[in-house]
Formats: structure tokens, sequence, C-alpha cells
């Protein structure tokens, strides 16, 4: 198991009013905000993941220091940066490419952990290893787990997706998901303990194009 949240979700699984047997097993609405540098290129994406009630309530089980009721900021803040470090084997998740190149990305930074709306929230940068200029070729992001264990979704809301610094001609577009329903039937089939491989994830996930003129 790659990190925390697998470990936690085969704990909790009982508790979903989902199915058990089915994939994903654990949900994430994510915001992300793309950085720019001074010079218009594309550097890095700020990200936040919001974990569904579920894993929220395992992921602070014993996290009350003070017994007071709410978990503790200092060590919702060290599950964090243990949890996004662990995922750095996997590329945090993301992957950024330019027309059909892949972009090699750097190490997170910035990396914090909180509560918002009594959810468990994680926070990081996620920067490019180097600057990407955009021009008539669009730079195109995911976020998204690879065995669809876990289903991660921009959230439903307006600040979802943020262009941070950029020239003011760029502009993106949301690329819903459009599996095959052979695949759907297929991802439900499979149980806590099953994978379909590192293939199954990207069927089911947001792509995110982003294309500036200036500099083209």
């Amino acid at each position: 198991m790659y990190w925390l949240i697998l470990v936690a979700v085969a704990a909790i699984a009982a508790l979903q009013p989902r199915p058990l047997h089915a994939h994903p097993h654990a949900w994430i609405d994510v915001r992300v905000v793309v950085l720019f540098d001074d010079d218009g290129a594309v550097v890095g994406l700020r990200q936040n993941w919001l974990f569904d009630e579920f894993y929220t309530a395992f992921a602070t089980e014993g996290l009350d220091a003070d017994s007071d009721g709410i978990p503790d900021p200092g060590l919702l803040d060290a599950l964090s940066v243990e949890n996004i470090r662990n995922l750095a084997d996997y590329d945090y998740f993301t992957s950024v490419k330019i027309g059909e190149r892949a972009l090699p990305l750097g190490t997170a930074t910035d990396m914090s952990g909180g509560l918002a709306a009594d959810r468990y929230e994680m926070s990081f940068v996620v920067p490019l290893a180097e600057p990407a200029r955009l021009g008539d070729i669009p730079l195109t992001y995911a976020v998204y787990d690879p065995t669809y264990y876990v289903e991660l979704l921009h959230a439903e809301r307006e600040d979802a997706i943020r262009l941070d610094g950029g020239p003011t001609d760029c502009a993106y577009s949301l690329i819903p998901p459009d599996p095959d329903p052979e695949m759907v039937t297929f991802a439900a089939s499979l149980g806590q303990n099953e994978s379909a491989g590192d293939g199954l994830g990207i069927l089911f996930a947001e792509r995110v194009s982003l294309q500036c003129t200036t500099g083209s």
C-alpha cells in the first residue's frame, strides 16, 4: 500500500453508504491553482485535497491532543506532510503534459494540513522541474489515482481551478472523463483488495487543458 489513505479506507469502508465491493473507496475534492513565473511560464500547481467525511473521521482519530473535541492542528499538519512525502514516488497523483510530452515534476513544497468545513484537507505545491512556456500546444494536467482506488475530482465551486500570475490571454477548459460503460462495470466489480493495475484510473480522470497565445 503506497500511502496512509489505503490503510484508512480498509478500516472505514463498512461505514460508507456506497457499495462496499466497488472502486473507488475514497473521495477527494480537488482545487488547483496554476502558478506562473514573471515571464509567463507555468512553474507548478498548488493543490488542495479535501477528503470525504469517512476518511476524515478515521484520519483525525487520536489527534485531539487536549481532548477539546478538535483535532490538534500540529498533528494534522504532521499527518499531511507524511502523506504528501509518501506520494512523491507516485508523482503526487499528478500528470502534466505539453501535447503528448510528459513534463517532469519536482519535489512538493508548502505542505500543510488542517480542517475545512469539518473535513480533513491537505495543501501542497507540485513544482515543475523546469518552467513551461505555453504557446500553440496546450498544457494539460490531471490529478488522479492510477489504480482508481481513490477518486479525485475538481470541487464543484467557482474557484476549483485558478490561474495565478499568468498572461491575460490564458484560458483553460475542464475535460470530464468519459469511460466506457464496460470499464465502469469492471471498476464496480473490484473488491477492496483487488486492483486492475495502474491503467484504470486515467479512464476516470478529469483533464484540464490550458493555453496562452502570448509567446506562441
